[in-house]
């Protein structure tokens, strides 16, 4: 198994959000988590990049990642907040190559070698046209696309991304899903994605995750468990 959870409880000092939750993924796999605002997603994510104390243990590859001093720079997970700007004017390409940052030394300049490889990645994900602009003069929806891939270049084997097609017009958030569907299938990576966007998940394989359900646990991506989801989170508010 590349992801295991066991009997996780984590949450902050007046409100505890997640209790009790246990299961496991083997790799390759897609996890859609989802559920009210406050249900625990994105603690859920900082309890895995050891951010809140937590009880339970979270494995992952086996290893329990109370144990392990910096995943990120061992290649075993990635990270994608669910807001990710940039204040100041950057080449598309100085941001991509950036993603390499694991097999750099300290202050280690990027070679031409290292740019060849990021505009590869634009090329595969059709945004090569965009490798001299400005990033911050780009779309939402172009901005996303780029920090994804970085996140390509980084090549680990867990990602986690926090509501990457939040804001995005409906032709970006297909873009979005059908990349991290390729992730999976083509490059063997395990994905877990807090999202909303419960009816963008009907094409896509994988498993739900919904952290306001009376008992979280692992369920097929279908779209009968996708509807169904979708009216428990219309018809149920998150309790206080």
């Amino acid at each position: 198994m590349i992801v295991e959870v066991n009997n996780l409880v984590a949450g902050y000092e007046q409100r505890v959000l997640i209790r009790n939750l246990s299961f496991s993924i083997a790799a390759p796999a897609f996890v859609a988590i989802i559920g009210h605002n406050g249900a625990g997603k994105t603690t859920f994510f900082k309890a895995f990049q050891q951010q809140v104390p937590y009880q339970g243990n979270i494995c992952a590859q086996q290893q329990d990642l109370k144990t392990i001093p910096n995943p990120a720079i061992q290649g075993l997970l990635s990270y994608l907040p669910q807001k990710n700007s940039v204040s100041f004017p950057i080449k598309v390409h100085d941001l991509v190559v950036m993603g390499l940052f694991r097999k750099k030394r300290f202050f280690e300049n990027y070679t031409s070698e290292d740019y060849a490889v990021a505009a590869q990645v634009l090329e595969k994900l059709e945004l090569l046209h965009l490798i001299e602009h400005d990033f911050t003069t780009l779309s939402g929806g172009e901005q996303q696309l780029i920090w994804l891939a970085q996140l390509t270049l980084q090549d680990a084997s867990i990602c986690l991304l926090d509501e990457p097609t939040q804001q995005l017009d409906v032709y970006y958030k297909k873009r979005v899903f059908n990349l991290l569907q390729d992730w999976v299938q083509q490059n063997g990576k395990t994905i877990l994605c807090i999202t909303h966007d419960l009816l963008n998940l009907l094409p896509l394989k994988g498993y739900l995750l919904n952290l306001s359900a009376p008992a979280p646990a692992l369920e097929p991506i279908t779209p009968e468990n996708v509807m169904k989801h979708q009216v428990f989170l219309e018809s149920h508010r998150q309790p206080l």
